[in-house]
């Protein structure tokens, strides 16, 4: 059974066809969106990630090298993910159209999505976005057709970690067309053994944190506190991202106040 939380979420999605779970690190981002996935198209989803490398060629269409049986190179247009999930999510559209049905859902989940320059890599697609059921004309031609279209049983939910500002901005024209949710660090899950750890680091971010940071954009998630060996967590996984936070310039604190978290007694 689904909190009421993801249930709003999932609302939310099935009203606009694609969000942006947005929020720091750890805060179980990309944890939800698999959970909304899971409840919307248990057998209909697929998790990708972006990097400032993906190109329109890699998530919508582009021409690929294959080799012949006789050791030849060509060239071949191909769909890649979203083209591919939207021709797989229109025929099941049609198909439950022809039989008087609901469509089987089909979402997409796009981590770190604003890793990736978005406008280049939608393209034509921010349109069919918004436009859904309405034929756009991709750059390549596939069988005879340029067209592609983004069904109304086809969902793309995204995550996007606040606290990095060097990857890329998302534009007023993309940002129209998705929702954006909160995702924050929830304290009352964090077991009672790492409530003292996470008293202290909290203290650090509402002593020191820059002007220029919004607490809920880079306080460090929970998911950072539920480890089995807490003392090895501090150790390997939070001490290392309070250093990178110092030198990016988001805590003005010095260095050992972070080095002082060693002393606090972990429990268990």
């Amino acid at each position: 059974m689904i909190n009421e939380e993801l249930q709003k979420k999932i609302k939310l999605l099935k009203h606009k066809k694609q969000i942006i779970l947005q929020g720091s690190p750890g805060t179980g981002k990309t944890r939800e969106a698999k959970e909304i996935a899971e409840e919307m198209a248990p057998n209909n989803y697929k998790l990708i990630q972006f990097h400032p490398a993906y190109s329109y060629e890699d998530f919508v269409r582009g021409i690929v090298a294959t080799t012949t049986d006789d050791g030849q190179v060509s060239y071949k247009v191909q769909n890649k993910v979203l083209a591919e999930m939207a021709e797989n999510a229109n025929k099941e559209y049609k198909l439950a159209k022809d039989e008087d049905r609901k469509p089987t859902n089909f979402v997409l989940i796009i981590d770190e999505i604003n890793r990736a320059n978005l406008s280049s890599v939608l393209g034509e697609l921010i349109y069919a976005l918004e436009y859904r059921g309405e034929a756009v004309e991709s750059m390549y031609e596939l069988d005879g057709s340029r067209e592609i279209v983004l069904p109304e049983n086809l969902y793309i939910i995204g995550t996007m970690n606040t606290a990095d500002r060097s990857v890329g901005h998302i534009d007023y024209a993309i940002r129209r067309r998705f929702a954006f949710v909160d995702v924050n660090t929830d304290e009352s899950v964090i077991p009672k053994n790492a409530k003292s750890l996470f008293g202290e680091i909290k203290h650090l971010f509402n002593e020191y944190l820059s002007e220029e940071f919004e607490l809920n954009d880079v306080m460090i998630g929970h998911s950072y506190f539920l480890a089995d060996d807490l003392k090895q967590a501090l150790k390997y996984e939070i001490k290392p991202i309070l250093y990178e936070y110092l030198k990016d310039g988001v805590l003005t604190c010095e260095k050992d106040k972070i080095n002082d978290l060693k002393t606090i007694q972990i429990k268990g």
